[in-house]
Protein backbone atom coordinates (compact mmCIF):
# COMPACT_ATOMS: atom_id res chain seq x y z
CA UNK A 1 0.00 0.00 0.00
CA UNK A 2 1.49 2.82 -1.14
CA UNK A 3 1.05 6.28 1.34
CA UNK A 4 2.32 9.96 0.57
CA UNK A 5 5.03 10.66 2.87
CA UNK A 6 3.87 13.84 5.66
CA UNK A 7 5.14 17.24 4.39
CA UNK A 8 7.81 18.68 5.82
CA UNK A 9 7.01 20.74 9.04
CA UNK A 10 7.47 24.18 8.17
CA UNK A 11 9.92 25.96 10.10
CA UNK A 12 7.64 29.88 10.89
CA UNK A 13 10.60 31.32 12.93
CA UNK A 14 13.38 30.64 10.04
CA UNK A 15 10.49 32.13 7.49
CA UNK A 16 10.21 35.03 9.95
CA UNK A 17 13.49 36.28 10.46
CA UNK A 18 14.51 35.74 6.22
CA UNK A 19 11.54 37.99 5.64
CA UNK A 20 12.01 40.29 8.52
CA UNK A 21 15.90 40.49 7.40
CA UNK A 22 14.52 41.21 3.64
CA UNK A 23 12.20 43.76 4.86
CA UNK A 24 14.56 45.62 7.49
CA UNK A 25 16.52 47.79 5.22
CA UNK A 26 13.64 49.15 3.61
CA UNK A 27 11.53 50.41 6.98
CA UNK A 28 13.57 53.44 6.60
CA UNK A 29 12.25 54.43 2.60
CA UNK A 30 9.04 53.31 3.62
CA UNK A 31 8.86 55.44 6.65
CA UNK A 32 10.45 58.57 4.50
CA UNK A 33 7.50 57.85 1.60
CA UNK A 34 4.66 57.19 4.15
CA UNK A 35 6.25 60.53 5.98
CA UNK A 36 6.44 62.17 2.70
CA UNK A 37 2.88 61.49 1.48
CA UNK A 38 1.48 63.06 4.62
CA UNK A 39 3.63 66.59 4.16
CA UNK A 40 2.30 66.71 0.15
CA UNK A 41 -1.17 65.82 1.29
CA UNK A 42 -2.10 68.02 4.51
CA UNK A 43 -3.96 71.38 3.95
CA UNK A 44 -1.74 74.71 4.99
CA UNK A 45 -2.27 75.23 8.81
CA UNK A 46 -4.50 77.86 10.10
CA UNK A 47 -6.02 78.30 6.99
CA UNK A 48 -8.75 75.88 6.91
CA UNK A 49 -12.14 76.35 8.67
CA UNK A 50 -11.53 76.16 12.32
CA UNK A 51 -12.94 73.01 13.73
CA UNK A 52 -15.31 74.72 16.29
CA UNK A 53 -17.12 76.94 13.33
CA UNK A 54 -20.35 74.72 11.89
CA UNK A 55 -21.31 74.81 8.50
CA UNK A 56 -21.90 78.29 6.57
CA UNK A 57 -25.61 78.95 6.46
CA UNK A 58 -24.88 79.91 2.53
CA UNK A 59 -24.34 77.35 0.40
CA UNK A 60 -23.44 78.95 -2.46
CA UNK A 61 -21.24 81.88 -4.00
CA UNK A 62 -24.31 83.95 -5.09
CA UNK A 63 -24.85 87.82 -5.90
CA UNK A 64 -21.70 89.91 -4.86
CA UNK A 65 -19.66 87.21 -3.20
CA UNK A 66 -19.61 85.09 -6.47
CA UNK A 67 -19.41 88.60 -8.65
CA UNK A 68 -16.38 89.73 -6.55
CA UNK A 69 -14.71 86.21 -7.29
CA UNK A 70 -15.57 85.91 -11.09
CA UNK A 71 -13.94 90.10 -11.85
CA UNK A 72 -11.18 89.09 -9.72
CA UNK A 73 -10.05 86.18 -11.99
CA UNK A 74 -11.18 87.90 -15.19
CA UNK A 75 -13.80 85.53 -15.49
CA UNK A 76 -10.93 83.00 -16.34
CA UNK A 77 -10.63 79.63 -14.54
CA UNK A 78 -8.47 79.20 -11.82
CA UNK A 79 -7.85 75.64 -11.82
CA UNK A 80 -4.31 74.64 -12.09
CA UNK A 81 -2.40 72.66 -15.13
CA UNK A 82 1.07 70.49 -14.11
CA UNK A 83 1.06 70.10 -10.57
CA UNK A 84 0.13 74.23 -10.33
CA UNK A 85 2.24 75.40 -12.02
CA UNK A 86 0.29 76.60 -14.86
CA UNK A 87 -3.20 78.29 -14.87
CA UNK A 88 -6.66 76.21 -16.91
CA UNK A 89 -7.15 78.62 -20.24
CA UNK A 90 -10.88 78.37 -20.28
CA UNK A 91 -13.67 80.88 -19.18
CA UNK A 92 -14.88 80.56 -15.79
CA UNK A 93 -18.40 79.27 -15.55
CA UNK A 94 -19.03 78.47 -11.64
CA UNK A 95 -17.65 80.02 -8.01
CA UNK A 96 -16.41 76.91 -5.75
CA UNK A 97 -14.90 76.81 -2.18
CA UNK A 98 -11.10 76.04 -2.02
CA UNK A 99 -11.48 74.78 1.50
CA UNK A 100 -15.25 72.49 0.68
CA UNK A 101 -18.19 73.70 2.14
CA UNK A 102 -19.24 70.06 2.92
CA UNK A 103 -16.08 70.15 5.54
CA UNK A 104 -17.62 73.43 6.86
CA UNK A 105 -15.37 75.92 4.43
CA UNK A 106 -17.42 79.47 4.53
CA UNK A 107 -18.94 80.69 1.70
CA UNK A 108 -16.59 83.78 1.50
CA UNK A 109 -14.70 85.74 -1.11
CA UNK A 110 -11.57 84.62 -0.03
CA UNK A 111 -12.45 81.37 0.03
CA UNK A 112 -13.75 81.48 -3.74
CA UNK A 113 -12.11 80.24 -6.79
CA UNK A 114 -13.26 80.87 -10.13
CA UNK A 115 -13.30 77.48 -11.91
CA UNK A 116 -14.23 75.91 -15.55
CA UNK A 117 -17.21 73.05 -15.24
CA UNK A 118 -14.48 70.65 -15.89
CA UNK A 119 -11.92 71.90 -13.39
CA UNK A 120 -15.48 72.07 -10.38
CA UNK A 121 -16.06 68.75 -10.99
CA UNK A 122 -12.22 67.15 -10.83
CA UNK A 123 -11.59 68.95 -7.68
CA UNK A 124 -15.01 67.79 -6.49
CA UNK A 125 -14.79 68.19 -1.86
CA UNK A 126 -11.21 67.83 -2.01
CA UNK A 127 -9.51 69.73 0.56
CA UNK A 128 -6.61 71.01 -1.20
CA UNK A 129 -2.82 70.66 0.08
CA UNK A 130 -0.67 73.09 1.23
CA UNK A 131 1.44 73.34 -1.88
CA UNK A 132 -1.83 73.44 -4.08
CA UNK A 133 -3.39 76.48 -2.27
CA UNK A 134 0.61 78.22 -2.51
CA UNK A 135 0.59 77.75 -6.04
CA UNK A 136 -2.64 79.65 -6.52
CA UNK A 137 -1.77 82.50 -4.56
CA UNK A 138 1.37 82.58 -6.62
CA UNK A 139 -0.81 82.18 -9.80
CA UNK A 140 -2.95 84.90 -8.35
CA UNK A 141 -0.11 87.74 -7.80
CA UNK A 142 -0.32 88.05 -11.58
CA UNK A 143 -3.92 88.51 -12.44
CA UNK A 144 -5.38 90.25 -9.11
CA UNK A 145 -5.15 94.28 -9.33
CA UNK A 146 -2.30 95.61 -6.92
CA UNK A 147 -3.23 95.51 -3.43
CA UNK A 148 -5.72 93.05 -3.43
CA UNK A 149 -5.42 90.47 -1.18
CA UNK A 150 -4.35 86.87 -2.87
CA UNK A 151 -4.53 84.57 0.38
CA UNK A 152 -6.38 81.78 0.79
CA UNK A 153 -8.17 81.62 3.52
CA UNK A 154 -11.32 79.65 4.86
CA UNK A 155 -11.52 82.12 8.67
CA UNK A 156 -14.76 84.43 8.24
CA UNK A 157 -14.13 87.70 9.24
CA UNK A 158 -15.75 90.56 11.05
CA UNK A 159 -16.91 91.92 7.52
CA UNK A 160 -18.03 88.91 6.00
CA UNK A 161 -20.23 88.36 9.57
CA UNK A 162 -21.61 91.60 9.33
CA UNK A 163 -22.56 91.12 5.50
CA UNK A 164 -24.58 87.72 6.57
CA UNK A 165 -26.36 89.66 9.29
CA UNK A 166 -26.74 92.94 6.86
CA UNK A 167 -28.46 90.35 4.61
CA UNK A 168 -30.92 88.72 6.86
CA UNK A 169 -32.23 91.46 8.29
CA UNK A 170 -32.40 92.76 4.59
CA UNK A 171 -34.59 89.49 4.13
CA UNK A 172 -36.68 90.17 6.91
CA UNK A 173 -37.61 93.78 6.47
CA UNK A 174 -39.35 92.92 2.73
Amino acid sequence: MDTDPAPPAVDWQSIVATTFDVVQPLLPVLGGVVLLALVLTCPVPGRGPARRQGRDPWRGFKYEPRRIVLTLADHRCEGSLLLGLGRCRRPATDVDHIYPWSKNGPTIVSNGAALCRDCNRTKSNKTPPWWLVLSLERRRRSYYPAGTSVRVSAAMTDSDRAARTNAAERRRTR
